[in-house]
């Protein structure tokens, strides 16, 4: 979500200062990548970058290439990797042994569309889904739907194909009739830690949180600890409890309970087990958060596994800085559908793209995520 937010940043300067860019997105791997398909770079005129679609190994080619091939409109470039592909891969430095399919588009002043999008999806918190071909003959071929549900253009199939991703909350690649291929990507807004404690422990998670490029909002009832100074980077601080923070609650907040304070956990506790929320995270010991749940009325067998308590992967974490990397880590793996374990013990691919959006699909009925 950062790279989205940098992308955004870049274009605007790109923009002022009148200057054209290029906006390279994978649409599609094959075998082995550093990034998934929806992985962005921005390259201005100037030379100026945001983004990457690779582990930095494309980037150079790019940079003297994309403004060539995007001359006459989109255009699909396919970099092929492997020991029997095209490209000399010591050449360029790549390691991943697989062929990378990137979009290039000319972003123009008034021709924006795409970054415009992206921008809507981000400040509405609404998703929205493009869908890109992926072949070279079809580049131009592109289908949108916005933050409202209104489609741009294309074939009736493409856009049946399109709002059920967004229904499912999953990017796709689909095959229509014709053999042309094409990759629905689904949008979505950043995630929006919630913090209920104002502690200086919250410092570090709310910092780490804004590196990921999260939206961080930090509540506490206390006076002394609710202050804007000690939170300079969050979103939102407020003197409140979880009653205020309702609102602001929607299919992409996940929340974390660390005032220190059992009356304000508990006050909160009982308010955020009323949503459904990817991860709720509670500070402290098992026997408090047993405690708290037992005080809060709830029945442990049938609480939701979005809850986390205590929360924070097992990483020997110890102070603030260290369990705030706990935390962030399994926020973002409980987003994901996955448990956070290491990636030398996982069978298979690293990214599993179907099942580890299946099992993240489990946390979060689909009627909490339509895309109005």
């Amino acid at each position: 979500m950062k790279e989205l937010g940098d992308i955004l940043r870049l274009w605007e300067r790109a923009r002022a200062a009148g200057e054209e860019a290029v906006l390279a997105t994978v649409v599609k791997t094959c075998g082995s990548s550093y990034r998934n398909p929806g992985a962005r770079l921005l390259i201005t005129a100037s030379g100026l970058r945001a983004g990457a679609v690779s582990g930095g190994c494309l980037e150079d080619d790019l940079a003297k290439k994309a403004f060539w091939f995007s001359e006459n409109g989109r255009a699909v470039r396919r970099y092929d990797t492997t020991a029997d592909g095209e490209i000399n891969t010591s050449g360029y430095g790549l390691g991943c042994n697989g062929t990378i399919y990137i979009s290039l588009e000319r972003i123009r002043r008034d021709n924006a569309t795409t970054l415009e999008l992206i921008g809507n999806v981000l400040a509405e918190r609404r998703c929205a889904a493009i869908a890109h071909s992926t072949d070279t003959e079809h580049a131009g071929e592109r289908l949108m739907i916005d933050t409202s549900g209104h489609l741009s253009d294309s074939a009736a199939l493409l856009e049946t194909e399109a709002r059920q991703a967004l229904e499912q909350f999953r990017s796709r690649s689909v095959t229509l009739a014709d053999g042309t291929e094409f990759f629905i990507e689904v949008l979505t807004p950043a995630p929006h830690l919630l913090i209920f404690g104002g502690g200086v422990d919250a410092i570090p998670l709310v910092r780490i949180a804004k590196m990921l490029g999260w939206q961080v909002s930090v509540f506490d009832g206390r006076a002394d600890r609710a202050r804007r100074e000690r939170f300079p980077d969050a979103d939102v601080v407020c003197r409140g409890t979880a009653a205020q923070a309702g609102a602001q609650i929607d299919p992409w907040t996940v929340a974390v309970l660390m005032s220190h304070s059992y009356t304000q956990d508990l006050a909160n506790l009982r308010e955020l087990a009323a949503y459904p929320m990817r991860y709720l995270g509670i500070l402290g010991p098992r026997k408090r958060t047993v405690q708290l749940l037992a005080d809060a009325g709830l029945n442990s067998a049938g609480l939701p596994s979005a809850l986390h308590g205590p929360m924070g992967l097992d990483i020997g974490a110890d102070g603030s800085e260290q369990v705030a990397l706990a935390v962030a880590a399994e926020i973002q793996a409980a987003f994901h559908g996955r448990e956070g374990g290491s990636l030398r013990d996982r069978c298979g691919a690293i990214h599993p793209r179907e099942q580890a959006r299946d099992r993240a699909e489990e946390r979060l009925p689909v009627q909490s995520i339509a895309c109005a």
